[in-house]
C-alpha cells in the first residue's frame, strides 16, 4: 500500500478494518466506523484488500439469466444498486471489507450504467454481471453483424465484448468472460 492510502486509512480510522482483515478475523457491516469514515480512504482499503485476496481478474458475466445457478462453495456478494452514486460506492466497498476472504463481489452494470460500474472496480468489486447491450439498452441478438473497414462483417456482441475488454486492460485489470445461460 502507498504511504499516501496507508495515512489515509489510518486518518479515517479504518487502521483496527484493515488489521481485522490481514489476521483473518471477521469484520462486521455494522460497524458504524463505515458510514463516517472518509469514502476515497474506504475505498482504498477495499481495493487494496480485493488485490490482496482476488487479484487483477475481473470476471464478466455475459447474457440472460443467472449467473448466481453456477456458483458452487464460492462466497458472494451482490452489491445492490437500488442504491445510486456515492452511497453504492460505499456499499461496494463494505461488501468487499465485510466478505469472507476470497470473496467474489459483484455488480450488475446494466442496472448501474458502465462508468459507475467501473469505478465500482477501484472500490473493490471483482465480477460484472449483465447483457450486451445496445446504447439504448436493448440486448444485441447473437447473430448481429456490423461492417468493420478492412475486417468485413463482424458480430456486434463481439464488438462489445472487445471494448469492455479494453477498458478494463486500461484500468490494469485482466478480464475473464463467462457465459450464462
Amino acid at each position: 500500500m502507498s504511504t499516501l492510502v496507508d495515512m489515509a486509512v489510518r486518518a479515517a480510522g479504518l487502521e483496527r478494518v484493515r488489521e481485522a482483515r490481514a489476521s483473518g478475523a471477521p469484520v462486521s457491516s455494522d460497524d458504524r466506523i463505515f458510514e463516517t469514515c472518509d469514502l476515497l480512504a474506504l475505498g482504498a482499503l477495499a481495493d487494496q484488500v480485493r488485490v490482496d485476496e482476488v487479484g487483477d481478474l475481473v470476471r464478466v458475466h455475459v447474457g440472460e439469466g443467472s449467473a448466481e445457478d453456477q456458483l458452487v462453495d464460492v462466497h458472494l456478494r451482490d452489491v445492490d444498486v437500488g442504491t445510486r452514486g456515492l452511497r453504492f460506492l460505499r456499499d461496494v466497498a463494505i461488501a468487499r471489507l465485510t466478505a469472507p476472504k476470497g470473496a467474489r463481489v459483484r455488480i450488475d452494470w446494466t442496472e448501474c450504467g458502465m462508468e459507475l460500474a467501473q469505478v465500482a472496480l477501484g472500490f473493490g468489486a471483482n465480477e460484472l454481471v449483465g447483457i450486451i447491450a445496445n446504447r439504448r439498452g436493448l440486448p444485441i441478438a447473437e447473430d448481429s453483424t456490423k461492417k468493420v473497414k478492412g475486417v468485413g462483417a463482424v458480430a456486434v456482441q463481439l464488438l462489445k465484448k472487445q471494448e469492455l475488454e479494453g477498458l478494463l486492460q486500461r484500468a490494469g485489470r485482466r478480464t475473464e468472460f463467462v457465459r450464462t445461460a
